[in-house]
């Protein structure tokens, strides 16, 4: 198995370089094509959303479908999924950042009461309390 990094994903999701884009739709398609699926780590997603909407200028709304398409999409695994689900559905709740909801859905799923933090918008979520 393969990992997908963010760059490789940008460039299928924006289409900003087609050359690159189409390589890595085709390196994408090989794997699948070869019955072997790409994974996607927590880190990368969170990377992938910062980048849409930070750099792609991407609304929440749009990030949030972007992200719905990336979980469908054939041929890619995401680490611990349940996880992923988690914190997607309390972003598509409560809205805020989308990293602090899968920290949160994280620790959570390690046994972890809450995530102390600074970050007043995360601790209005209930997996994070303010220090």
């Amino acid at each position: 198995m393969l990992a997908v990094d963010t760059n490789v994903l940008v460039r299928l999701i924006t289409n900003d370089e087609p050359k690159q884009a189409l390589r890595a739709q085709q390196a994408l398609d090989a794997e699948l094509n070869a019955g072997r699926e790409c994974m996607v780590g927590h880190i990368v997603v969170c990377e992938v959303m910062w980048v849409l909407k930070g750099l792609y200028a991407y609304s929440q709304v749009q990030c949030q479908a972007t992200l719905a398409a990336l979980l469908a999409f054939p041929g890619l695994r995401f680490e611990a999924m349940p996880v992923l689900l988690l914190a997607a559905k309390a972003w598509q709740n409560q809205g805020g950042d989308f990293a602090d909801h899968l920290i949160g859905a994280q620790m959570q799923s390690l046994g972890c009461e809450a995530v102390l933090t600074f970050d007043k918008r995360a601790s209005k979520a209930g997996t994070h309390r303010a220090v």
